[in-house]
């Protein structure tokens, strides 16, 4: 029987077994596992003194595992005491045969190791402390086994698996229980405390002072600290924290193959909860600030990140004692000053080239930062030790955020760049929590980096970019209100620091440098700043012709190029009133850039319901910010009217004239339609930007508007099945109803017409938040009523069709059905506080009203939806009211 285990167990694992008799073994394993005796069975295969494969007696233990657990549980067939009595007498005597200095056969390999460990641990937490009290006494004397005591390796290292898989089953905080476990658990852990405890440490002791300086003890002493660092979060901490432990400790942080694990087994030590006086007599104890400055660190940088995490742990707990009120002054005085040793230890490593070890002490620095702004809160005023602190964690932050000579740039798509840019981010967080602490060392230290990058004539980018950075930070701080004061002398001070750190960069050549983050970072700022050229207004033709140079819009780099062309508009729209009458001389600037070329993916080629996904949004979507640019630049007050109308053809031809084009040519695949759908989209981001110039639309400018809609009902009409152009039209037309305001209720006429009856049901939720924007802009005019007239009812017989489908479970299916509802709802709402409930009882619609009223109350009264529910309630109220006065 057991050669048809270590067979079927080898089929079931081998990739290359027939899949059919694979099956087959499977099946026979789960067989075994799920026999009442097949626990038997696999424990005699495993003690077997013909050792069959690892993989065959892993298996045999999971089978023996999971008879134990079920004992645990209390399901499946109990074991009676005999069998249970015959378990434990199999492990001993297997422990007393294989790991014992006498063995004849090879150790188990460590994956067995653990698994028997485990397996041993289960039973442990049946028989301990009831039907096996003697556990620690009997696999302590295991590991004696033919010598003196803890001498015999291969059963200590045993030992020492086995504890660490116990501190997993009965103390390991990670691991979510039952309270009925955990109750068991709290039993078993006290009955160690009160039985075992002190024999265990002393144990543990031993094992250090007798393994550490054997050649062949690496592993074995390995264990036993990670055992104490884990014990030691439940156990009486007295047991471990004596003189002659922490001396043989510290010893071991002088081995430079232990003394990572030494260190941390120091850091759990001190992780222990306990009273906050308690813990500071503890870390004085320690006397870390001199064991710490003692260790060669930065030799090794696994080792440097344990020492960092456990300088973070210490100044952890001490900024917390310093937190709390209860505690008297001597305490916090002493406190204060042991912190004041440990700190420049964890500022060290905040400034240590790899960023890792600086992330160990980032939990430490923002405690620290957060006690320093509570204090500040309560009117304490920094003394000059913290004060000395604050200036030495700003400097570093300012060290830290610089790209390092071994990075380059890539705009975060390099990985490292990326990780890089991530720990700045955090950084500038803890930057932020200086200035909220003390705005006056903040304003100076980083004027004084910004001053500093922006001189000079042999610069290196990474200087610069650092400056430019740090300005970034200001300003944002500022402006957001996160760090710097807004009100009073001090926002004062502020505001005319950062006038005169952009004043400066406005007048530097750091451009001249030709580095595309110095660029996009230059670009950002103006952008962020534009309340600057409020009062410097003659700067800001020097800005607009780096935007429109080969810096900006036209640069060579594609991420820049495609950045430059938002930020542009973004200038523009924020700057528009300083503008002038620039725009023909601009639009000669970007107009090689208004030129409209779709390219079509190629999984989207020949698709013949296209969507707008399946577009180059990327480069696409920032061009028609260029657009839009163009439409307010041509669109300020100082433009004339006649130069306006002229500019205003000379971008809006060239689209009709494509448009013309695309249609007259045969269909190729998705091109054609992708075409036409950018050069409508170009045509409502142009009347965005004219709409929000601010000059007074005149009739010329509306007449080209009209001719633009007219146009795109031409490529409606012909396209009207795909929906990237049916959404392209909505667009549009959403944009040049401001504009030609009345005049182009006719085209809405069709338009919407048109689009009813080709929308899919995911339009319709589009569709109906247009119809509300038109309801909203033409309220009581006799042209939307008699759209809507002749609307309404096809309207809602697509709606009720759409929600009459059922989701079948699906989620996609139930969030759009709740949309259209709310879509639904708002249209009612939107002709209700509009004035136009007149179409709702139209002789046309009549027929349709107590459908509507009846829809409501039922998507009121069924929808888990709150704001649906709220909503539906108003309407329903005002429908009724409606039908009674009929």
């Amino acid at each position: 029987m057991e050669d048809q285990v270590e067979q079927a167990v080898e089929i079931a694992l081998s990739s290359n077994s027939n899949p059919m008799i694979k099956q087959q073994a499977m099946s026979f394993c789960n067989q075994i596992k799920e026999s009442e005796d097949g626990w038997q069975m696999c424990l005699s295969l495993f003690m077997n003194a013909r050792k069959r494969s690892p993989a065959v007696r892993f298996f045999a233990l999971q089978v023996v595992d999971d008879a134990l657990i079920k004992q645990l549980n209390g399901s499946g067939k109990q074991l009676d005491n005999a069998s249970l009595l015959h378990i434990k007498d199999a492990l001993l005597s297997y422990i007393q045969r294989e790991y014992s200095p006498q063995s004849a056969t090879d150790a188990d390999a460590v994956f067995m190791q653990n698994k028997l460990a485990q397996t041993i641990t289960l039973f442990f937490l049946l028989s301990y402390p009831t039907t096996w009290p003697s556990f620690f006494d009997d696999l302590l004397t295991l590991s004696s086994i033919g010598g003196p005591q803890l001498s015999n390796g291969r059963g200590l290292q045993l030992f020492l698996r086995i504890l660490v898989a116990q501190h997993e089953e009965i103390a390991d905080t990670l691991i979510i229980r039952s309270s009925e476990v955990a109750r068991r658990n709290t039993i078993i852990k006290d009955a160690i405390r009160v039985r075992d405890m002190a024999r265990l440490a002393s144990a543990w002791m031993e094992v250090l002072v007798q393994w550490t300086s054997r050649d062949d003890g690496y592993l074995i002493v390995e264990s036993c600290l990670r055992v104490i660092g884990s014990w030691v979060s439940w156990i009486d901490i007295s047991l471990i924290v004596t003189p002659q432990y922490m001396s043989i400790i510290f010893g071991i942080l002088g081995n430079e193959a232990l003394r990572g694990a030494a260190c941390d087994t120091l850091t759990e030590i001190i992780s222990k909860k306990m009273k906050s006086s308690d813990k500071f007599d503890l870390i004085s104890l320690l006397n870390l600030p001199q064991t710490i400055g003692q260790l060669l660190i930065g030799s090794e940088v696994e080792f440097t990140e344990k020492v960092a995490r456990l300088v973070n742990v210490v100044c952890l707990d001490l900024v917390r004692i310093l937190d709390e009120d209860q505690f008297a002054s001597p305490l916090k005085e002493n406190t204060e000053n042991l912190l004041q040793q440990l700190f420049p230890f964890a500022i060290g490593f905040l400034a240590n080239e790899y960023d890792d070890t600086s992330s160990e002490v980032f939990p430490a620095i923002s405690e620290y930062l957060s006690f320093l702004r509570k204090e500040k809160k309560r009117n304490m005023p920094l003394n000059p030790a913290r004060c000395s602190t604050l200036t030495s964690i700003l400097n570093t932050i300012i060290l830290k955020v610089k790209y390092d000579e071994s990075m380059d740039w890539s705009n975060g798509t390099d990985d490292s760049e990326s990780e890089f840019l991530e720990v700045r981010g955090r950084l500038r967080l803890f930057q932020d929590a200086v200035a909220a602490i003390d705005e006056n060392l903040f304003m100076d230290s980083i004027s004084s980096v910004v001053i500093n990058s922006l001189n000079g004539e042999k610069r290196d980018w990474r200087d610069i970019e650092l400056g430019l950075f740090e300005l970034g930070a200001y300003s944002d701080g500022l402006r957001n209100a996160a760090a710097l004061p807004t009100k009073g002398q001090g926002s004062s001070k502020a505001m005319e620091i950062l006038n005169d750190m952009l004043l400066k960069m406005t007048n530097s050549n750091v451009l001249s440098i030709g580095h595309p983050s110095i660029n996009l970072h230059y670009m950002e700022l103006v952008v962020k700043n534009s309340k600057f050229f409020e009062t410097h207004p003659q700067i800001v033709p020097q800005i607009l012709e780096i935007f429109v140079s080969n810096i900006g819009i036209h640069s060579s780099y594609l991420q820049v190029q495609v950045r430059a062309w938002y930020l542009f508009y973004r200038f523009i729209k924020l700057c528009k009133h300083l503008m002038g009458d620039i725009a023909e001389t601009a639009l000669n600037a970007i107009g090689d850039l208004l030129v409209i070329e779709a390219e079509v993916s190629p999984k989207n080629d020949g698709d013949s319901d296209m969507s707008a996904d399946g577009t180059d949004s990327g480069t696409f979507d920032g061009r028609l910010y260029l657009f839009e640019a163009s439409g307010i630049l041509i669109s300020v007050e100082p433009v004339p009217d006649e130069k306006q109308l002229h500019l205003l053809k000379s971008v809006l031809t060239p689209i009709f004239s494509d448009m013309e084009a695309s249609l007259s040519r045969p269909p190729e695949g998705s091109q054609q339609a992708l075409q036409i759908h950018h050069d409508i989209m170009a045509i409502g981001t142009f009347a965005r930007g004219v709409n929000d110039g601010g000059k007074a639309i005149t009739d010329p400018v509306r007449e080209q508007f009209l001719l633009a809609s007219r146009a795109i009902l031409v490529s409606l009409e012909t396209l009207s099945g795909l929906e990237i152009i049916r959404e392209a039209s909505r667009f549009a037309f959403a944009r040049m109803v401001p504009i030609l305001g009345h005049r182009i209720l006719p085209e809405i006429a069709v338009l919407v017409s048109r689009l009813l009856s080709e929308s899919s049901t995911s339009e319709l939720i589009d569709f109906m938040s247009f119809l509300g924007q038109l309801i909203h802009n033409f309220k009581g005019q006799s042209g939307i009523l008699d759209m809507l007239d002749q609307l309404l009812t096809p309207l809602l017989s697509r709606v009720f069709y759409s929600l009459s489908i059922s989701a079948n479970g699906s989620t996609d299916e139930e969030i759009q059905q709740s949309d259209i509802k709310k879509a639904y709802l708002n249209f009612m709402m939107g002709l209700l506080n509009n004035g136009m409930e007149a179409v709702l009882t139209s002789d046309r619609n009549r027929q349709i009203f107590e459908s509507v009223v009846r829809s409501v109350a039922h998507y009121t009264s069924t929808s888990p939806d709150p704001s649906i529910k709220k909503m539906g309630s108003s309407i329903y109220t005002r429908l009724q009211a409606i039908m009674k006065a009929m």
